[in-house]
């Protein structure tokens, strides 16, 4: 099983905030997008949290690129990142990580703002392990069924590069001898889903599990190949990329870790 930390939702760039964290609920937004989506912030019941936490520089019924949909376990991919996936071989039964930009929220009298307490910092929030894979290509609407509406999604709307590809997620999580876990989720937020390990002074320096540590003989992760990054328990975050292929080593440390982390969701 290869794991593949995957980033998704707002950033500096995309979005200019963070994703809201309310204790230990966790709400990924996805990032303001005006093609091949029908899909509003108020079609996700987020419209008036993501006008208030960007101070009405993102509307309500502004459009998004809702994905991954771990309500329905369909994730889509293209361009680069999408042959950075093939290049590495990942196939079903592979694991994606999705993690992000988070904050801990507040609310007053019916408002949101962000916790001046949190500066901000890298949290896994859901996962999702491949089912099936489908070629959708540069017109993909032979997928979709009837015409396109605000739950479709967007990789199956418009046009795209030819290699515009769709991920479907198993229906029960496989290979970690856990019983009755779906093949996609969220997950809540605990210590087990930080990922920063000091977020005031650097929040792309993540705490760093034997088994993906190279300096631990562990497996290391693509674009991260520059042995300066990893230290003892740490690993300094590429800024670019959003796909991170892990081939584990050692499969029982890999699980072991995986599995604590899942075992969260019951607490």
């Amino acid at each position: 099983m290869k794991i593949i930390f995957s980033r998704k939702g707002f950033d500096s760039t995309a979005g200019g905030i963070p994703s809201i964290k309310s204790g230990k609920n966790l709400h990924s937004l996805p990032i303001p997008y005006k093609k091949n989506t029908l899909t509003t912030y108020n079609h996700l019941n987020l419209g008036k949290d993501v006008k208030q936490l960007s101070k009405n520089k993102i509307k309500p019924t502004d459009t998004c690129h809702h994905d991954p949909n771990l309500e329905t376990g369909h994730f889509g991919q293209v361009g680069a990142a999408q042959t950075h996936l093939e290049n590495n071989g990942v196939e079903t039964g592979d694991l994606f990580l999705f993690w992000g930009w988070f904050r801990e929220t507040i609310r007053i009298e019916n408002k949101i703002f962000f916790d001046k307490t949190d500066p901000g910092h890298y949290r896994i929030f859901g996962w999702f392990q491949i089912g099936r894979i489908i070629k959708l290509g540069d017109n993909p609407s032979w997928y979709s069924r009837g015409n396109p509406n605000p739950n479709s999604h967007p990789h199956t709307i418009g046009k795209w590069p030819k290699n515009n590809t769709l991920y479907i997620a198993k229906s029960q999580l496989e290979g970690l001898n856990l019983k009755n876990y779906p093949g996609f989720g969220t997950f809540k937020a605990t210590q087990l889903t930080n990922l920063s390990l000091v977020p005031s002074l650097k929040k792309s320096r993540w705490i760093c599990p034997k088994w993906l540590n190279p300096k631990h003989n562990g497996c290391g992760m693509t674009y991260h190949k520059n042995l300066n990054r990893w230290g003892k328990n740490t690993v300094d975050i590429v800024g670019r990329g959003q796909e991170f292929v892990a081939k584990p080593k050692n499969n029982k440390d890999c699980k072991k870790w995986l599995i604590s982390i899942f075992e969260t969701i019951n607490l």
